[in-house]
């Protein structure tokens, strides 16, 4: 049976067989329809809605009553809680880096306020709640160095910790891109001729992904040859000496298709996050050939100096910096496109045989 809605087609898959999926998506939306006409805030919203699908999940667990339980954060406590009680192993899938991440992104965001106001720290609950999933998990996946710092420095045990990357397939259409290239494209870089050079930032533009220090690097290249292009739904003000520049675009929130032609367009991909578990779109990017200049705050996808760049720091300089080095360096450029590789480690290949350590770590 096809999804009601053509939004909900990417959750279904055709390997997976129906007698082996649970799903309650009517539950989920009632939920959220009571939730909205009870108007309540945005984290109680969060809170009830993380509980009634903990609940939900639990229930299917005990009817499954499979001896390894696995559970994203922050709805695991339920699910952990009546896995324990009947022995099973519990594998907490760990979304971003916790506690500490509020902090981090709070400090580098400070001079950025008139972009967007602060925003609403998560209740005490919402941690306590966590905590309680972090004590009760046997496993916890994390997807980056970066994830695990942050973790262990809100007080995680680290002999818990297993770190697997996320992973990524790019269509054969992309990959074929990736491997032989645009050839006029390819041409003009060789040539050395001064085109200009297409940067890309898509995802959400908001402060946590760096975009602070991203336009003030803009405002330090208004005058170069380089074209910037933002995809993706708009959480700050937009300055307007950014909004005005001839040289930046902000599409707002684009298709997949769409996207897929912006990734083939550009010339390099902006990922100056400030804090994310991975980034998923730094593999989107390799995918599609592109280079990328990226935070170290974030997942390992990006090999310094031979598929893209690694920032020192997020800081307005160091983006600017290097993107003039490719605007100014055409050879630069073309050596990057010719280095740029998906990690195998963010290989799909790879995930079933680490996912198969983690469960083979349970006690006799």
């Amino acid at each position: 049976m096809r999804p009601f809605h053509p939004s909900l087609a990417g959750r279904r898959h055709d390997r997976l067989p129906d007698s082996k999926v649970r799903c309650n998506t009517v539950g989920r939306l009632l939920t959220d329809l009571r939730l909205r006409q009870q108007r309540k805030s945005s984290w109680s919203t969060i809170l009830e809605r993380n509980a009634w699908f903990g609940a939900w999940a639990s229930v299917q667990s005990a009817q499954a009553a499979s001896p390894i339980v696995f559970s994203y954060s922050y709805t695991a406590r339920l699910p952990f809680a009546e896995a324990k009680r009947r022995g099973a192993l519990c594998i907490l899938g760990q979304i971003d880096p916790g506690p500490r991440e509020e902090e981090v992104v709070a400090e580098q965001t400070a001079a950025y306020r008139h972009l967007a106001p602060p925003g609403e720290k998560a209740p005490a609950e919402y941690w306590q709640l966590w905590r309680e999933e972090i004590d009760l998990a046997d496993k916890i996946i994390v997807n980056s160095p970066w994830s695990a710092k942050l973790l262990v420095e809100a007080g995680v045990d680290a002999a818990k910790l297993v770190e697997i990357p996320l992973v990524y397939a790019p269509e054969a259409r992309s990959d074929e891109w990736r491997v032989t290239g645009d050839e006029s494209g390819e041409e003009k870089l060789k040539s050395g001729k001064a085109e200009r050079l297409k940067a890309l930032f898509l995802g959400s533009v908001i402060l946590r992904k760096g975009v602070g220090q991203l336009f003030d690097a803009i405002s330090m290249l208004k005058n170069e040859p380089v074209d910037f292009t933002f995809a993706g739904p708009i959480g700050v003000r937009i300055p307007e000496e950014i909004s005005r520049l001839p040289n930046v675009r902000f599409l707002g929130p684009v298709d997949k298709a769409t996207a897929e032609a912006l990734y083939c367009e550009s010339d390099v991909f902006l990922f100056p996050t400030l804090s994310d578990g991975f980034g998923l779109t730094q593999l989107e990017a390799l995918g599609h050939g592109l280079p990328v200049i990226a935070s170290s705050s974030c997942g390992v996808a990006v090999e310094h100096g031979v598929s893209g760049v690694v920032l020192p720091e997020v800081s307005p300089e160091f983006i600017a910096e290097e993107i003039m080095k490719l605007a100014n360096n055409r050879d630069a450029l073309h050596a990057l496109r010719a280095g740029v590789r998906l990690p195998s480690m963010c290989h799909p290949s790879q995930l079933g045989a680490r996912l198969t350590d983690v469960a083979a770590s349970r006690k006799a």
